[in-house]
């Protein structure tokens, strides 16, 4: 690179120098697209990465080019991981460390050309590359659910067989060989074929795993006021269940598939009855809660029930402490949550163990 291709100081940068069109993904919480404008932001430190988790920024990079024909040969996805700070940010030097490993190939690539001005195309990920992450299996289908969708290019092969098995044809129980990337094909493409219909009619008879892939998928889909309603429907079934385990798992679902639904009052009343049951003690419920309907913790009684059934998790001072701690990076989320630990405490509305807990996690809070 010449001064007339001055080196990149963020990942857009170096990329748009190769003449690639770029899309950022969040890959953590749930998939998100990051637009262009914020993504710069974020790497320039004049925004907080919007959705941390376990304090770390994970994304998908895709990456084209205008004349190709968006075929799966002609893109390049990069999956990154990059630590943030206390207040949220990213950490630049880890972003740096990247950047100045792709400049140093792409240099080498150009010189094995015998043309120092080739900047054509990115090069592909170095296989010592400590800033790459594998995602879940579930994420990564409905990446290159959503990628397919939004490119214009057709579903997966496994498409056509896990929409008809959710029209019920061959019975709910015969899911074993239903694709999860075909799951995650339906959940993208609710618009098309009458999948939003069929899955309303399907989800009262899902078994927990279909169900609960499909509700893995769904988190990532801002989902129809009906599709909610069928979802809570199935909490309010699930907290009639004897089965403590069969009930926890359901609710834990259902939640995710609830939680990015564009009626937020359907999964914040859905949460009022979870969170009085028995259902609300259990660990996987309240981390689900906490990983995929955090917005909700905005709310001072879903806060305050939360924290109190969290201080009485069977999972104990572990859970806790690893929950509160990846909360403490949501934004606006860190005070709200604190102050309310102290108001519990302070009030004496807690038992002497919840009491005993908190006090822990603040103890921890200044080591």
């Amino acid at each position: 690179m010449t001064d007339r291709n001055p080196l990149p100081q963020t990942l857009s940068e170096f990329l748009q120098q190769t003449g690639a069109l770029v899309q950022f993904y969040d890959m953590g919480r749930r998939l998100v697209k990051i637009p262009a404008a914020d993504m710069l932001a974020i790497e320039r430190q004049q925004q907080a990465y919007p959705q941390p988790f376990l304090r770390s920024a994970s994304l998908a990079v895709l990456f084209y080019y205008e004349n190709s024909d968006t075929t799966n040969s002609d893109q390049q996805i990069w999956f990154l991981k990059f630590p943030l700070d206390e207040q949220g940010l990213l950490q630049q030097a880890a972003r740096d460390d990247f950047l100045r490993r792709m400049v140093e190939r792409l240099a080498e690539q150009a010189l094995a050309k015998h043309n120092p001005e080739s900047t054509q195309s990115p090069p592909n990920m170095p296989e010592d590359n400590p800033h790459g992450f594998t995602p879940r299996e579930d994420r990564m289908a409905c990446f290159h659910a959503r990628v397919a969708k939004q490119l214009g290019q057709p579903a997966s092969q496994f498409y056509a067989h896990a929409a008809d098995y959710f029209t019920g044809s061959n019975g709910f129980e015969q899911w074993n060989f239903v694709g999860l990337q075909g799951i995650a094909d339906v959940a993208t493409r609710l618009d098309e074929n009458d999948n939003l219909a069929t899955l309303i009619k399907a989800i009262p008879q899902l078994p927990i795993t279909p169900f609960a892939a499909l509700c893995s998928c769904l988190e990532n889909e801002v989902i129809d006021p009906a599709l909610s309603a069928a979802l809570s429907a199935r909490i309010t079934t699930a907290l009639q269940e004897t089965d403590a385990d069969i009930a926890a798992n359901t609710v834990a679902a259902a939640i995710r598939g609830l939680s990015h639904g564009s009626d937020q009052q359907t999964l914040i009343t859905a949460l009022h009855s979870v969170l009085g049951s028995n259902s609300g003690r259990n660990v996987e419920v309240l981390a689900t809660i906490a990983g995929r309907a955090w917005q909700c913790l905005a709310q001072e009684d879903i806060r305050r029930a939360f924290l109190c059934n969290l201080a009485l998790c069977d999972a104990g001072q572990g859970a806790f402490d690893n929950i509160m701690a990846d909360l403490m990076f949501m934004p606006g989320l860190r005070q709200p949550l604190l102050d309310e630990l102290h108001n519990l405490r302070d009030t004496d509305s807690c038992t002497q163990p919840q009491t005993d807990v908190i006090n822990h996690f603040f103890r921890s809070l200044q080591t």
